[in-house]
């Protein structure tokens, strides 16, 4: 008996009755530790309960969780039921009123539990997790629930947004922290006021109202100025553009369409996310001063000689009309000495020389098909005679005597003119240019019906006659006796033309070389009714 006193005293003593003493091996280490937890002071040092009533006399275990209700049977714990619904079980009473050393400084720590979510129906407490739960939560009264005013503690934050009552309209007590944010479609999903914001507003640089808005000041002045976040994007001709709105829908993640201010239009470049228009005239990324991307960003063709591209091409009307009066801003010359000729389309030879001035031109064949037909080797190539060039297709031509010296020194008076009887791109004569053609009245008389006119006549030389031949060379005087034979009637070009065959046998043709007869038979009217030619058979 006297030995189990002396374990009590020293038991006690180790407790707290008393002055404190090393305990006895049996008693824990840590006793020094949970020794000054709230419960074990209100416990031992304010109730003086025996350890053993609690730990029993075999040890210093943790007591069992219906210790409490030995003594606190009438407390009840609205706040966590017997058999709550969500959770595995019932939380003692000491998963409260905590005897470790855990709970050493407060009486309780509800946030051991309530870190993380207690079942289907209790959240993990978020916002005034760091809060003594007391100030709102009676956990042994049957109205569990006192909460004081949020101005209580956020009176600089009171607001009157949108006509709303409290901060319970926007917040729950222990939502995670901005869950509010998430909250605001849930009233501006459908128009409040001239507002209407859809899913449109949250983007992946705008995640949250309060990314512009400042949470509980939602007035147009306290909206965040968007340059506090884009300050890094320079505008597109900023005289103009300044206000972001003005292209920028506040709640709608749209961009207005270039040609809602601007009337211009084109297809010429692909449409971008922003347009057609951004493709040329990026709205944030161009120099100060600078409106559009050059063309050549694009377009890396060889450009036609030292011309810009805008020198042709009209921006919002990339192709340019293929007309005269496009070429000539730079090459005024030739186009006027083509003007009204086949050859004023310039574009008819110049097809790709736009973009590729060293390509060569369309060939003469390529429209000329039917001259390109006739040249022969000598007239192969189109420029030998048209040394003018295309753009003068009008102009005097190199003559046939650059070439043809021969033919054109012995041409007679009258076929100076090549082109009369010869076809130009194949040098032959042409089958219409007979001698009859221009010698009308000479072909039909004298030899003109019985021989060919270059038996007595040329052309030109080298070939062929150079003068008519003699008329003895056909017509010998043997055969044609009387007067042909007297010497005086010897040049037949006296008497006879050569396309006249039949002698001028009239009497004043006689005259004209022997007037001594003017008298002579004056009625006669011709004298070779008297004196004839022939040989009289």
């Amino acid at each position: 008996m006297t030995v189990r006193v002396l374990v009590l005293v020293v038991l006690a003593a180790a407790c707290g009755g008393g002055r404190e003493r090393r305990p006895p091996e049996h008693v824990p280490v840590t006793w020094r530790d949970v020794r000054a937890s709230a419960a074990h002071v209100v416990h031992v040092d304010g109730a003086h309960v025996p350890c053993r009533d609690c730990h029993g006399e075999r040890g210093f275990s943790p007591p069992p969780a219906d210790v409490c209700t030995r003594c606190h049977g009438e407390v009840r714990t609205p706040l966590h039921p017997d058999n709550p619904i969500a959770l595995d079980a019932a939380p003692a009473c000491q998963d409260c009123h905590g005897f470790g050393a855990d709970l050493a400084i407060r009486p309780t720590s509800c946030m051991r539990c309530h870190d993380s979510p207690q079942g289907i129906h209790v959240a993990a407490v978020g916002a005034h997790a760091d809060q003594p739960c007391g100030d709102c939560h009676r956990a042994h009264e049957t109205r569990t629930l006192d909460p004081k005013p949020c101005e209580s503690c956020h009176a600089e934050r009171a607001t009157q947004h949108a006509g709303l009552r409290g901060c319970l309209d926007c917040h729950s007590m222990h939502e995670s922290v901005r869950v509010a944010d998430a909250k605001c479609a849930s009233c501006h999903a459908v128009q409040r006021g001239a507002i209407r914001v859809t899913a449109k507003a949250i983007t992946t640089g705008h995640p949250t109202c309060t990314s512009c808005h400042t949470p509980h000041s939602f007035g147009k002045r306290d909206v965040q100025a968007c340059a506090s976040c884009h300050a890094s994007k320079p505008v597109l001709a900023p005289a103009k553009h300044a206000a972001c709105r003005t292209c920028h829908a506040a709640h709608d993640n749209t961009i207005k369409a270039c040609t809602t201010c601007h009337a211009e239009r084109t297809s010429h470049p692909a449409a971008s996310k922003h347009g057609t228009c951004a493709t040329c005239h990026p709205p944030h990324a161009l120099a100060a001063g600078v409106t559009a991307v050059t063309c050549e960003s694009c377009h890396v063709k060889p450009h036609h000689a030292t011309a810009r591209c805008l020198d042709c091409h009209g921006p919002h009307a990339p192709k340019p009309k293929l007309e005269v009066g496009l070429c000539t801003k730079c090459h005024a010359s030739e186009v006027r000495s083509t003007a009204s000729t086949g050859h004023a389309a310039c574009t008819l030879c110049h097809a790709q020389a736009a973009h590729e001035p060293a390509r060569p031109v369309a060939a003469c064949a390529s429209c000329h098909a039917t001259e390109a037909k006739l040249v022969t080797p000598g007239h192969g190539k189109c420029a030998g005679c048209h040394q003018a060039g295309p753009h003068r297709p009008q102009a005097a031509s190199a003559t046939c005597a650059t070439c043809h010296k021969a033919e054109q020194a012995s041409a007679p008076p009258g076929h100076q003119a090549c082109a009369s009887c010869h076809e130009p791109h194949r040098g032959t004569r042409k089958p219409s240019a007979t001698c009859a053609s221009c010698h009308v009245a000479q072909a039909k008389q004298g030899h003109g019906p019985k021989l060919d006119c270059a038996t007595c006549h040329r052309a030109h030389g080298p070939k062929g006659v150079a003068k008519p031949p003699a008329c003895a060379s056909c017509h010998p005087t043997a055969k044609r006796p009387g007067l042909h034979r007297v010497q005086g009637h010897a040049d037949c070009a006296r008497c006879h033309s050569s396309h006249e065959l039949r002698a001028r046998d009239d009497r004043a043709t006689c005259i004209g070389c022997h007037p001594a007869q003017a008298t002579h038979e004056p009625a006669a009217v011709k004298c070779a009714g008297c004196h004839p030619f022939g040989d009289g058979s």
